[in-house]
């Protein structure tokens, strides 16, 4: 197996099996032939891996074997060649996988390479602002903002910082966060919206800061952006909602999310906004998102090619 650009069905299949064949030999500390087995999938695809459907799996594989097997340096001819022709191609056209900067930017910073760490987190801040750094060591945002004078001091005294995982809300917590979820579901199945939207509020308060850093703000946030949308306030739907897509971010986005953006902006009159948030919506899920009220779905087809 060696191509270029998108695999066919069989082609993705048998590159997945030999993935998850790279991680059982890891899990069982066969390093030498995990790397050699690693190797030969790399090898197998021609080219860019920006121009391959998978691409990014097998950079995200090498950087997690080298990673755990601690020869993290190892990794870095594989993302430097990538970045190199990222660099290139964005000069002129639109890239898809910024991400590899941010990585390259960590194997740098576990390097204690400071200055080629920031420069690609600069390229990753660049592309796509501070979303991209959600859930990695808290560093990496905060060298990519730091000016020069501010770098230079933080370089004298650098010591890596090791983030823990996200703290697990406490078993109370957990039980007020179910409890005005479940008031806000059940007022929403009784139309009274107002209601709905008070538990829901009081479901994010429980949430220690910074809340944006919890998965739960994303859906809390859309369930709050729906009954808004419900009530037909529609620039206050959308002011929790956008907080709901920035949280899932362009890389996973929400087909309900996207749609009750494009509706909202739709009934505010937004038409450009609103082709461009239902079309995305569709072409994750389909016509079948638009059960409910086809009066969208005619709107898109009335803007692009379905």
């Amino acid at each position: 197996m060696s191509t270029q650009g998108n695999f066919n069905a069989e082609q993705e299949e048998e590159f997945f099996n030999k993935i998850d064949q790279v991680y059982d030999l890891t899990e069982a500390s066969n390093f030498d032939a995990a790397e050699q087995l690693l190797m030969e999938i790399n090898g197998s695809i021609t080219g860019p891996k920006e121009n391959s459907s998978v691409g990014g799996v097998v950079l995200d594989s090498i950087y997690s074997f080298y990673e755990q097997t601690g020869a993290l340096e190892k990794a870095l001819p594989f993302f430097l060649e990538e970045t190199e022709y990222l660099k290139e191609k964005m000069a002129h056209e639109k890239i898809h996988s910024t991400r590899h900067f941010l990585t390259t930017g960590a194997i740098y910073y576990a390097l204690n390479d400071l200055d080629n760490a920031r420069a690609n987190f600069l390229i990753a801040y660049d592309k796509e602002g501070s979303k991209i750094f959600m859930d990695e060591n808290s560093d990496y945002l905060k060298i990519a903002l730091m000016d020069d004078p501010e770098f230079v001091a933080f370089k004298e005294t650098f010591v890596p910082n090791e983030d823990e995982a996200q703290l697990e809300l406490s078993e109370e917590e957990h039980e007020l966060l179910e409890k005005y979820c479940e008031e806000g579901n059940a007022e929403m199945d009784k139309e009274n919206y107002p209601a709905a939207i008070a538990a829901f509020t009081k479901a994010l308060e429980v949430l220690p800061a910074p809340k944006d850093d919890w998965d739960a703000t994303a859906w809390i946030s859309a369930s709050i952006g729906d009954a808004y949308f419900a009530e037909k306030k529609y620039k206050e739907a959308l002011d929790h909602l956008h907080r709901a897509y920035q949280i899932y971010g362009e890389d996973d986005p929400n087909a309900f999310v996207l749609l009750r953006m494009g509706q909202s902006y739709l009934e505010l009159g937004e038409e450009k906004h609103a082709t461009d948030y239902l079309h995305h919506a569709y072409k994750l899920e389909g016509k079948e998102l638009f059960e409910d009220d086809k009066k969208y779905l005619t709107f898109l087809a009335s803007k692009v090619t379905l």
